[in-house]
């Protein structure tokens, strides 16, 4: 296992604040380099997230029996990722619907409007944040009037869907000399992922050079990552880093995720804009569902999706400097 760095300080892109240059830069070399980076200000009440951990924090707290009702592509049980880690995946754009139609399954048909109306509008901001910081991460790479031509070309149909996760700690996690994974190493399938955690923390970036970093819970900051389906996109511009969670404390730790996608016949074709003159091409063009079938269908272990990445399925052979 990596050693451990310090944890790192990642810019904060704050959303009430102009988007000078100097903000750019930070965001820039931060998606180059890590993949991570925190959002203030977005538009999300301590209040709204106060409640939206009280009700995941309920909806977990059902007997498995009743959880297993809602079938894998809703709800995933411990042991099939990892033996500390489940969830729930509520849809969008009707977040309100999909969370009824499990809440009808885990509730035995008693309405829950609270559940509804809190994930319809957690939902809905987040897919306005999303697609927000998607302008400005195109703004950065592209410059502002070119990134807005492409972020309605390629980003308008963009799709969203949120995770409710609960980690669960060994008893004697505590005791134990090696670190427990509550969820191995990987990377999100997503153009953007932009996750709330509460403060047990827990989340870990692995550097270029194979170290462990923590991402620190910070009050009022999201957390933002970039996906595999950005990088493909940026031509490895901005960074997919692998990540994975560390459980350290006997406390059940519970996180928010919001993942924005390509719809699923997207085509993903770095612009030549994108590539730059001169340069290689770093992904051959691929659609959307065929890389998301690969990564679900290939495992290198029973609680490692792990391993497979965009470049596995999509990275071309870059010619050397010796090449004829």
């Amino acid at each position: 296992m990596s050693e451990l760095h310090s944890s790192l300080q990642l810019p904060v892109l704050d959303l009430t604040q102009p988007i000078h240059s100097s903000v750019l830069s930070s965001l820039s070399q931060a998606c180059k380099e890590w993949g991570f980076f925190y959002v203030t200000n977005h538009g999300i009440s301590k209040e709204m997230f106060s409640r939206i951990y009280s009700l995941s924090r309920h909806v977990f707290s059902v007997p498995l029996d009743s959880k297993l009702k809602l079938g894998p592509f809703s709800y995933t049980p411990r042991y099939i990722a990892s033996p500390y880690f489940e969830s729930l995946v509520v849809s969008g754009p009707d977040f309100s619907g999909s969370a009824k139609a499990s809440a009808d399954v885990l509730f035995q048909d008693h309405d829950k409007p609270e559940l509804r109306e809190t994930l319809q509008e957690y939902g809905d901001k987040m897919a306005e944040l999303s697609k927000r910081l998607v302008e400005i991460l195109l703004m950065m790479t592209l410059g502002e009037e070119t990134g807005k031509r492409f972020y309605q070309n390629e980003f308008s149909n963009c799709h969203g869907y949120l995770r409710l996760v609960n980690y669960t700690p060994p008893q004697d996690v505590e005791k134990q000399e090696e670190l427990v994974e509550g969820l191995g190493m990987h990377t999100d399938m997503s153009c953007i992922t932009i996750v709330y955690q509460d403060s047990v923390g827990g989340l870990q970036m692995r550097s270029k050079e194979g170290k462990w970093i923590d991402i620190n819970p910070c009050e009022d900051q999201l957390v933002v990552n970039i996906g595999d389906l950005m990088q493909a996109w940026s031509n490895g511009r901005l960074r997919s880093s692998e990540h994975r969670v560390v459980l350290r404390k006997l406390a059940n730790r519970v996180s928010l995720a919001f993942f924005l996608c390509f719809e699923d016949e997207k085509v993903i074709l770095a612009p030549q804009e994108i590539v730059g003159e001169g340069n290689f091409r770093r992904y051959k063009s691929f659609k959307c569902s065929e890389y998301l079938k690969f990564r679900q269908s290939n495992e290198v272990g029973k609680f490692e999706r792990i391993g497979y990445t965009v470049k596995d399925f999509a990275g071309l052979k870059l010619p050397q400097p010796d090449d004829p």
